[in-house]
């Protein structure tokens, strides 16, 4: 990306030896295009939560996101299916209903349909959702290789870091509050940093360059 050439152009790396493409995610996100409807009562608000795999589930966080008025909650858990009894305990005896996904090979699809995605500062990750627009609540940080993504976003503007499940609650509030104000000028920044078909743009500089 344009943050990571600057650094290298300040290395004195020549400019001639620089091209900017963005980061290769699947296709998928470019084919797809975003999905989502803007976020009102009536259509709902969708965040999306990715756990890790080996983590316990957050029943304070879990239950205070399924008890936001018309949000609509996907909790995806991978293949740990400890975790996935762990989350669908949670919402047995939570009000207001969600989804629990296990493994899947739909979280292009996932992510744009979704207003907000709560993952951890992993580069893939991290570079999916700026690929599908979608702003991020950062709730982990591993030190050192993931600082570096959550910084892009709060620096752009375009999510934050919130690591308690009161700030990240209160993220989520905040983000849709006022007609959505804080989601609206996050979901603008990140479209900015968007370049969901750099994957096929590398494939063709390298076609290029074999030619």
């Amino acid at each position: 990306n344009e943050q990571t050439a600057a650094v290298l152009t300040q290395a004195n790396v020549p400019n001639e030896k620089l091209r900017v493409t963005g980061f290769p995610v699947s296709p998928r996100f470019a084919d797809l295009g975003v999905l989502r409807e803007s976020p009102s009562d009536e259509s709902g608000r969708r965040v999306l939560f990715m756990l890790n795999a080996g983590s316990a589930a957050p029943a304070a966080l879990i239950q205070g996101l399924a008890s936001i008025p018309h949000l609509r909650l996907t909790i995806t858990v991978g293949r740990d299916e400890r975790l996935r009894a762990g989350v669908e305990k949670i919402r047995e005896s939570s009000a207001q209903k969600f989804e629990v996904i296990g493994w899947s090979d739909q979280l292009p699809r996932l992510m744009l349909e979704s207003h907000l995605l709560i993952s951890k500062a992993g580069g893939a990750t991290v570079q999916e959702a700026i690929a599908a627009c979608c702003p991020m609540i950062i709730n982990q940080i591993v030190p050192g290789q993931e600082e570096g993504n959550a910084r892009l976003l709060e620096m752009r503007q375009a999510g934050i870091v919130a690591t308690s499940p009161t700030a990240i609650i209160h993220a989520v509030q905040t983000a849709f509050a006022d007609e959505a104000k804080k989601w609206r000028e996050w979901s603008q920044n990140i479209e900015r940093l968007s370049r969901p078909n750099a994957a096929r743009e590398i494939a063709q500089m390298l076609l290029e360059l074999r030619a």
